[in-house]
């Protein structure tokens, strides 16, 4: 009996939608570089009955790190970057590396390219009531007010004034999620000349067509943008907060942030998996995804690292990567990579299958969740091996 992905798809994103896990977002499947199946299920707009589709606008939030994760990866093609060197060699703010212990000042090694790639720079992200990361949430606070009182910070003003607060730990020793991201981001920036908008253009939506991908949603595109909601169901509410000083920007920000900042579409954020996996368009090749999905953690940053959706992947180059099959509950073979984001997109990367899977949600902690996994589950329980798939459909769009 044929193995037919297009219903299997289609009611596992209905399902849930009816049983008010989700409210509506987009599933493509990208096979060989080409797009092979495509569902949508649910509203972008619950109020308004407007439908999730394709070209819903959507904030990618953590997804943004895959994105900056290959811009280094570029610029380390061309000898431009290399991870063995320190932040200071960018911004002189942090040559006097310390952390705080027991608010005890420990002098340390400076914060290397590899510990922002895996995240052991110690860097924090702001609302830890750590007296490392106290400093650091205040500056994210004084980002905060630029936004609000029209005067930005730049991506490269916020790192440097990052430079000048305490780490949360001696870099390379523990692994915590924080801003790493966002000081890479401004590293490309100095290496390149550029913004990090304009060079993620340049190298990355412009050869893939993603035309609806940037940091700010303008005027003649808002009213594809999605609502954002907190919760699904039949009366899902609204946020009146804003997570990482990630504003529905109506204009290109001044702080581009490399860790949360992009807006794009389930079209625009599937043509990327779609290279990712394939390397069709010259982007990548198997060198560069091989070093993506490396594993960058020891057993002692790795205790730190247990997340739920995390559990049987290793990590590495702001990527997790997978590594144990019964652990992480995934048919996904080893070595696959990717990741999620505070809103719930979601990225799977398999080079080895040349498979991209792209899902698209628009609400607040979904993250990998219930349904992100029984989508790729669902998408290799149709292959038969590493070469050759069951899966032979048309696209299909409801």
């Amino acid at each position: 009996m044929a193995y037919d992905l297009n219903r299997i798809i289609r009611d596992i994103m209905e399902n849930s939608v009816k049983a008010g896990e989700e409210n509506g977002g987009v599933f493509i499947l990208y096979k060989d570089g080409k797009k092979i199946l495509e569902q949508s299920a649910g509203y972008a707009d619950v109020k308004k009955k407007i439908p999730f589709t394709n070209d819903t606008i959507c904030r990618i939030y953590s997804c943004t790190k895959v994105f900056t994760s290959l811009c280094s990866m570029i610029l380390m093609s061309r000898g431009k970057l290399d991870t063995f060197w320190e932040v200071s060699r960018f911004f002189p703010e942090y040559a006097d590396a310390y952390y705080m212990r027991n608010w005890k000042k420990t002098g340390c090694r400076q914060v290397m390219i590899r510990d922002l790639l895996n995240m052991t720079s110690g860097l924090a992200y702001p609302g830890d009531a750590h007296e490392g990361s106290m400093q650091t949430t205040e500056v994210w606070g004084r980002l905060d007010e630029s936004i609000k009182n029209k005067k930005c910070m730049s991506t490269q003003e916020f790192a440097r004034e990052l430079g000048k607060v305490p780490l949360m730990f001696e870099p390379g020793t523990e692994w915590m999620y924080g801003s790493s991201a966002d000081v890479l981001g401004a590293v490309i920036e100095k290496i390149t000349d550029m913004e990090l908008a304009d060079f993620m253009k340049k190298e990355i939506f412009d050869p893939l067509g993603m035309t609806d991908t940037d940091f700010y949603v303008p005027a003649d595109k808002r009213d594809r943008l999605s609502v954002l909601y907190e919760n699904a169901g039949e009366d899902p509410k609204t946020p009146d907060w804003v997570n990482l000083c990630i504003y529905d920007f109506e204009e290109r920000p001044a702080f581009q942030s490399g860790g949360a900042g992009l807006f794009s579409t389930p079209e625009d954020m599937a043509k990327f998996a779609g290279e990712l996996s394939s390397g069709n368009a010259g982007i990548v090749n198997k060198h560069m995804t091989d070093f993506m999905r490396t594993n960058g953690l020891d057993e002692k940053q790795r205790i730190a690292y247990n997340w739920d959706s995390c559990k049987g992947y290793g990590y590495g180059n702001l990527l997790r990567i997978h590594e144990n099959r019964n652990i992480s509950g995934s048919f996904a073979p080893v070595g696959a990579f990717g990741w999620d984001g505070w809103t719930g997109p979601y990225y799977l990367i398999d080079p080895d299958n040349r498979t991209g899977i792209t899902l698209c949600l628009q609400r607040c902690g979904a993250g990998s969740c219930q349904l992100s996994r029984s989508l790729v589950n669902a998408v290799y329980g149709g292959m038969e091996d590493t070469a050759v798939t069951r899966i032979s459909v048309p696209v299909f769009s409801q």
